[in-house]
């Protein structure tokens, strides 16, 4: 089973606990510091069983979604913050030549 599950930036960055739905109900996941979207979490024994007596598994992709309209204090966080940590993150995808 697999399934998309959104979290904020806030939760990306610094990590915390989500809930999550499973066939089972829901159970608290932990987010990792540092986690993108595109990250993909498992839950053992939480998925459906391939076959009697094994349980299977849930994977959780997590999305990351800004703010609609992010705020003043966001965007001047993030202006003054990528002064110093700027990185081009199509190069480290080697997507930066034409």
């Amino acid at each position: 089973i697999f399934v998309d599950v959104p979290v904020s930036l806030a939760e990306a960055v610094l990590g915390g606990k989500i809930t999550v739905p499973t066939i089972h109900g829901n159970v608290a996941v932990t987010v990792p510091t540092g986690s993108n979207s595109g990250t993909t979490l498992r839950l053992r024994g939480k998925g459906i069983s391939p076959r009697p007596g094994l349980s299977g598994d849930q994977f959780v992709k997590l999305s990351v979604v800004l703010p609609d309209k992010p705020d003043k204090a966001l965007v001047d966080f993030v202006k003054e913050w990528s002064k110093d940590f700027d990185y081009d993150v199509r190069k480290r995808a080697g997507l930066d030549k034409p």
